[in-house]
């Protein structure tokens, strides 16, 4: 299983508009191969209402790399990039890591 994270930080406002973007990525990415997307927000820890992290699983690095390729040659992607730069300073795309179970 592969998970991929991409971690989100911005004012309360700016951290709405990814909850209302990730509703709307849901069923393109789905599209695209990604399972259980998730938009995952910090109940306790660090963060706080400042946070958010993205989360989509794959059942390989394959997986993923295919949606890769379909994601950054869309116009669903040209779009995002420009939402986040027109959020700006109020949201930011901090970092997207990719995970692999290492217990099975």
């Amino acid at each position: 299983m592969i998970t991929v994270v991409t971690r989100w930080e911005g004012t309360p406002a700016g951290i709405h508009g990814v909850e209302v973007g990730s509703q709307a990525a849901q069923s393109q990415h789905e599209a695209w191969g990604a399972k259980n997307p998730r938009l995952l927000r910090p109940a306790a820890g660090s963060g706080g209402l400042q946070v958010a992290f993205y989360t989509l699983d794959f059942p390989t690095m394959a997986a993923w790399g295919e949606f890769q390729d379909q994601m950054v040659g869309s116009d669903w992607f040209v779009q995002l990039q420009r939402d986040v730069s027109a959020a700006h300073p109020d949201l930011r795309m901090v970092e997207t890591t990719v995970l692999y179970d290492a217990l099975s």
